[in-house]
């Protein structure tokens, strides 16, 4: 009797001391957490995939041409001018023109840091002519403005950013930089500027936008507008978004102004539309005209062309419209009396009894029910 005594003691206090560690427990989880167990296993956050950019992006035309890596000689040139931004803008191009045109070649002429406001850290003017010199381009994409928030100095002073003669000479430096690139009488595609995380900066680059979109109409040059393609559906910066490749990005860097790979390829794709209608343009072949023989026609064997059809001659001296004045000695052919009758005269044609168009009264001929047999 004292030894079961003693177990029921026994295990009456093993019972206090463990329901003591649990609740010990629950109070150092509540004030730190949870304690790991060594047995648990952790579970490991996914990780974005990181791929390597897709495409080569040159310092010069000459560059592209001489590369042993390429299989295909370049015939088109796109010269990207700008800042970092153009440099991400280069290497999106670079990749969307990877696979499917392997006779574009991208030439970025950029510098960190850039723009049109500090003609002293760098002039675009002058690199402008240098560039139309060397480059045989085919078109030119311009990507500046992210840097020119600052005041603007001239022979009277300084101006602040948004001042009235801060935006006529800004004006000016654009139109100018536009003049000398037109000289070489291709393409000219100037990128309007994405809305950032900072909304103070956001509105300057709209306004930037603004100026630039207006000297843009002014020398008729192409404006690409990309600001739809970073915001939301209320027109708020988002970070995050559709890609190309049907699957939500990230779109932006942690800094809120640049952008990641994916976000690089789809400010390329505004562009990249742009540039595919003006290369197919320049490649399509002459057109053959109306009535040339494609070749020798063989019995049984489809030419490679046929002539050309245009829609406003007419394809045979007898050809025209019923009710026209018909020519004297052209053969007339084989005309329907029903359809002359209707078409030519204008007199309908008539119904025939019992269809649905006979409109007479009283029915001239009653529908007839004909009983269907069990």
């Amino acid at each position: 009797m004292k030894k079961l005594l003693v177990f029921l003691l026994m295990f009456a206090c093993a019972g206090a001391i463990a329901a003591d560690s649990v609740r010990a427990q629950s109070f150092l989880e509540q004030l730190f957490g949870r304690w790991p167990d060594r047995n648990e296993k952790k579970e490991e956050k996914p990780r974005e995939e990181v791929t390597p950019l897709i495409g080569t992006v040159y310092n010069s035309s000459n560059d592209a041409i001489n590369d042993p890596k390429r299989q295909t000689k370049p015939t088109e040139f796109v010269v990207v001018i700008g800042d970092t931004m153009a440099d991400q803008l280069a290497q999106g191009l670079a990749e969307a023109f990877f696979t499917e045109r392997a006779e574009v070649a991208i030439v970025k002429k950029v510098r960190a840091s850039s723009g049109m406001v500090r003609a002293d850290f760098y002039d675009w003017i002058a690199e402008a002519n240098k560039i139309i010199a060397s480059e045989p381009a085919t078109a030119f994409v311009i990507m500046l403005g992210a840097n020119d928030r600052q005041p603007l100095r001239d022979a009277q002073g300084a101006h602040e950013f948004r001042s009235d003669r801060w935006r006529e000479i800004y004006s000016q430096r654009i139109d100018q930089l536009l003049s000398v690139l037109k000289e070489k009488r291709v393409s000219i595609f100037f990128m309007g500027l994405p809305p950032t995380s900072s909304p103070r900066l956001t509105n300057d680059m709209a306004y930037i936008n603004e100026i630039i979109r207006e000297r843009s109409v002014k020398a008729e040059v192409r404006y690409v507008d990309i600001w739809e393609a970073f915001v939301d559906d209320k027109g708020q910066y988002v970070s995050t978004g559709p890609a190309l490749d049907g699957q939500t990005r990230r779109l932006r860097l942690g800094d809120g102004i640049h952008f990641t790979r994916f976000g690089a390829r789809k400010l390329a794709h505004y562009p990249e539309r742009d540039l595919i209608r003006l290369f197919d343009a320049r490649q399509r072949g002459p057109v053959i005209p109306f009535g040339t023989d494609g070749g020798p026609q063989i019995p049984g064997v489809k030419p490679l062309a046929g002539p050309i059809l245009p829609l406003t001659m007419p394809i045979a001296p007898q050809g025209g419209l019923l009710g026209a004045k018909q020519n004297t000695n052209a053969v007339p052919g084989a005309i329907d009396p029903n359809a002359a009758k209707t078409l030519v005269e204008g007199v309908p044609q008539a119904a025939v009894p019992g269809r649905a168009d006979d409109f007479g009264w009283p029915n001239r001929a009653p529908l007839v029910l004909t009983p269907t047999p069990n």
